[in-house]
This record gives structure tokens, C-alpha cells and sequence, in this order.
């Protein structure tokens, strides 16, 4: 093969990889994350159901939760009346758990065991108490979940729960103006409930694996949805930036003979 057709070959590849400048979607939106200082917390730092668990400091803002006793019944941990300035909601003077000023709910996690590690995020919704809608209800209460996500072993990804697409339990006897609906039916979260937040966390389980070391770390927006292996640099888009370290070494061959190169 002679090297101008090597050429003409390497120029319909830069065609092809400018088309590809945006292959990667990077979702954008209004979401709120926790905080490594949040990960942090003493709440986190015991199971509120399911098996238990050892909460570590790591590098950066990650934090290493090993979880022990997992089965195919899920474990979870939560901050409770989550009212903090640091989430970046709404702060009204009766101290509600209002994030109406957010679409959503963004955390990453990466499984560091040697077996897949299945993880969803959840919120709760409505007050049981007596400052409650209707006052002292415990009916008003709905606990809100984004889709199961299976880690693969050494697998890094950022869930989200859309409050316009959520999974909700025990809200099947949900009195107005709480969320109407069906339990288990993917549903969205109406205004009133997500000024009521009353818990937010994460749940895993593993049917074959009872002890799971996971990676959480805030996740901010925009951000990326699946890692690409040949994002090269890291941006979450296969662009032009990535095809000039491939061109870099473009035609580059230390076969040995060299006559079998091309």
C-alpha cells in the first residue's frame, strides 16, 4: 500500500472524527449532588436498613463505603431532613426540606470489588409529623428511587433520579396534594413533594457478593453519562482533540521486518 493512499485514508478519517465531535452525550440540567462532607456525616456512616457498613475517607472527594452482609435485599444510607445550605436548595424560614429549585439528584460511584455491585439513589418525600400535609399522616410518605444500576468490577458511573421520572413506594394511599400514583410506576414528583424532602441517600445490594467495597463521590453538572475508551483526554466527547494524539502517531509501525509494515 503506497503512502498517498495512506494519506487520502488518514484525510476521510479526520472527516469521520469531526463528525464524531459530539459522540458522547453530556447531560445538562438542574441537579443537586452530596457533598463529600455530607458522605462524610456520621448518618452515613451506619446502614439505616439491610447489611452494615465501614464509611472511609479516600483520595479526593471520594469516599469509600465497604459494605457487608448485601444480599439480593438492598442497604441504604441517608441523610435525614436533609436542610443544609451546602445542597444548594431552597431555604425557607420553617427549615422544609425544599428542592423545587432542582430537577434532580446526581451522585458517582465506582465499584472496587471483584464482583458487579447493583445501585440506585432514592429521596423521600412528605411530612409524618405534625407540621405534615394532612398533620401527623403517615400516609403522606413516599420513598422515591432512580432505576437499578449494575457496577461491573472496576466500573465508574453517574447515576441520577429525575424527579420528572421517578419509581415510587407507599404511594399508592397518598392523601392531596402529595403525589398521586401507583406504586412502582415510574412517575413524576409534583411540586409540593419535592418541597418536602424529607431523606436523601443510596441503596446497594449483590446477590453473590455480601461484602462490596463502593466509591461515592459528588458529581456536578454537566456530566458525563458513559465513559468512551477512546476519549483519550478525558472530556467525555471523541473529538478532534483525541484524534490528534492519534494522529500524532499516525503511520508510526515497529514491526520487525519494517517491509511488513504496510
Amino acid at each position: 500500500m503506497n503512502r498517498k493512499y495512506l494519506l487520502q485514508i488518514r484525510s476521510i478519517a479526520v472527516y469521520v472524527f469531526t463528525a464524531m465531535l459530539y459522540l458522547c452525550p453530556i447531560a445538562r440540567g438542574d441537579n443537586f449532588t452530596i457533598p463529600e462532607v455530607k458522605l462524610l456525616d456520621s448518618e452515613f456512616s451506619a446502614t439505616n436498613w439491610g447489611g452494615t457498613l465501614t464509611q472511609t475517607d479516600a483520595l479526593g472527594n471520594n469516599v469509600l463505603f465497604t459494605f457487608a452482609g448485601l444480599s439480593s435485599s438492598s442497604t441504604g444510607v441517608k441523610d435525614d431532613y436533609p436542610v443544609d445550605t451546602i445542597y444548594g436548595q431552597i431555604i425557607p424560614s420553617h427549615a422544609n426540606g425544599d428542592f423545587t429549585n432542582f430537577e434532580g439528584f446526581i451522585l458517582r460511584f465506582e465499584n472496587l470489588d471483584a464482583d458487579p455491585v447493583s445501585v440506585s439513589l432514592f429521596i423521600n418525600t412528605g411530612f409524618t409529623g405534625p407540621s405534615g400535609t394532612p398533620p401527623s399522616d403517615p400516609a403522606n410518605n413516599t420513598f422515591w428511587q432512580s432505576p437499578w444500576t449494575q457496577l461491573a468490577p472496576g466500573e465508574s458511573r453517574v447515576l441520577r433520579l429525575d424527579f420528572d421520572n421517578a419509581t415510587p413506594w407507599e404511594i399508592s394511599d397518598n392523601p392531596e396534594p402529595h403525589t398521586q400514583g401507583t406504586n412502582g410506576q415510574a412517575t413524576a414528583i409534583n411540586a409540593f413533594d419535592r418541597a418536602e424532602v424529607s431523606a436523601i441517600g443510596f441503596q446497594a445490594y449483590a446477590s453473590s457478593n455480601p461484602v462490596a467495597p463502593i466509591l461515592a463521590e459528588p458529581a456536578f453538572d454537566p456530566y458525563c453519562t458513559t465513559p468512551i475508551p477512546e476519549d483519550t483526554d478525558g472530556n467525555c466527547r471523541v473529538d478532534l482533540n483525541d484524534f490528534a494524539l492519534l494522529a500524532a502517531n499516525w503511520l508510526t509501525c515497529n514491526l520487525e521486518p519494517p517491509d511488513d509494515c504496510w
